[in-house]
């Protein structure tokens, strides 16, 4: 199981993915797939994105929006501390991010003015440390590579981590497609499969800044795949567990 949420050790048990996406992209890893709920509140196409609605707080402990937490608890069954947030989404923004974290090694990115008061607690129980953003949709915008590194196109992101003593690779918005919006986000169109391996949804080398974030991954020795074809799609991230 992935312990360290977004840095899985090895191949995934359980994946939860959009209940949109195409499981065929999935089946390589031999993994249970868990489709995502749709969120009460929440309006097409982020209703069903797990990035969302709920978040792997660390070792087997997830946190929920109120209107999926029955779904969640039921399916991951007693093996998973499964906690109801406190905050309950609404169809606009700001009101849509509580839980949209980006948990990375002993970072969590967000902006905190927004996030749910169960994901706080467990933050300050933890020591784990705060990167106060103000992007809300963190884990969207970030791609984790490892327990210290992280592609996105959010400046703000790069900035706030890099003073932080992260690394960071600062890419161009535009190279990811979401249905009904301009454009998607790197975090939301990629996860990490195991201790090496990148996936992304899509043909990374599609991408316009490609070649550095090949030289980037390369630098950290992990390897990125893409798991069909055409521009990478913002499918509201995977967790893996």
């Amino acid at each position: 199981m992935c312990i360290i949420p977004n840095l899985p050790e090895k191949n995934p048990e359980i994946l939860i993915i959009n209940k949109f996406a195409c499981e065929d992209m999935f089946k390589r890893y031999g993994a249970r797939i868990i489709k995502s709920e749709t969120a009460k509140n929440l309006t097409a196409p982020t209703n069903t994105h797990p990035d969302m609605q709920i978040a792997h707080l660390g070792g087997n402990t997830f946190v929920c929006e109120p209107s999926v937490y029955s779904y969640y608890k039921k399916i991951l069954g007693k093996d998973f501390n499964v906690l109801c947030g406190e905050s309950v989404l609404k169809s606009n923004y700001p009101g849509d991010i509580a839980y949209n974290i980006a948990r990375v090694g002993r970072f969590v990115i967000h902006n905190f003015k927004y996030t749910d008061p169960v994901i706080k607690k467990y933050i300050s129980d933890n020591n784990l440390v705060c990167v106060n953003v103000s992007q809300g949709y963190a884990k969207c915008n970030v791609c984790v590579v490892d327990e210290n590194s992280i592609i996105t196109e959010d400046k703000g992101i790069c900035d706030a981590f890099t003073h932080l003593g992260g690394d960071c690779l600062l890419i161009k918005p535009g190279s990811v497609s979401l249905k009904g919006y301009k454009y998607g986000f790197i975090g939301g169109a990629s996860v990490k499969t195991n201790k090496n391996t990148l996936a992304f949804f899509g043909d990374i080398k599609l991408c316009p800044d490609y070649a550095k974030t090949e030289k980037f991954l390369r630098s950290k020795n992990v390897a990125a795949v893409s798991l069909k074809g055409g521009k990478p799609e913002d499918l509201g991230s995977v967790i893996v567990i």
